[in-house]
């Protein structure tokens, strides 16, 4: 992408691709929501080391799903959601700890 804002439209869309089949629309409107929510946190944290991986992710989810191989999908899914929320971060007593950060 050229940038946070059209990676972050591009993401917005890779996942109502995948969950519009859900065929729920209070949860899709829901989810979307959240995206809205979440991309100030976004666009304030934002690192682009996270758009090769989560790039990497998303193009891997899809070609499982046009293959058919949903166990595939959703094994690259749930390493994607374990990794997507974590970073490093120094606390006041100068320790590190894991934080969640929004982002992908």
């Amino acid at each position: 992408s050229r940038d946070v804002r059209s990676w972050e439209e591009a993401n917005r869309a890779f996942h109502r691709l995948i969950l519009a089949p859900c065929g729920m629309p209070r949860l899709l409107a829901t989810i979307d929501d959240l995206h809205a929510a979440s991309a100030r946190f976004l666009f304030a944290a934002w690192r682009s080391e996270w758009e090769t991986r989560t790039d990497q992710d998303h193009r891997a989810i899809l070609a499982a799903l046009r293959q058919g191989n949903t166990e595939s999908a959703a094994v690259t899914l749930g390493r994607h959601v374990q990794w997507i929320g974590r970073k490093p971060v120094r606390t006041a007593s100068g320790t590190t700890r894991e934080a969640f950060a929004i982002v992908g």
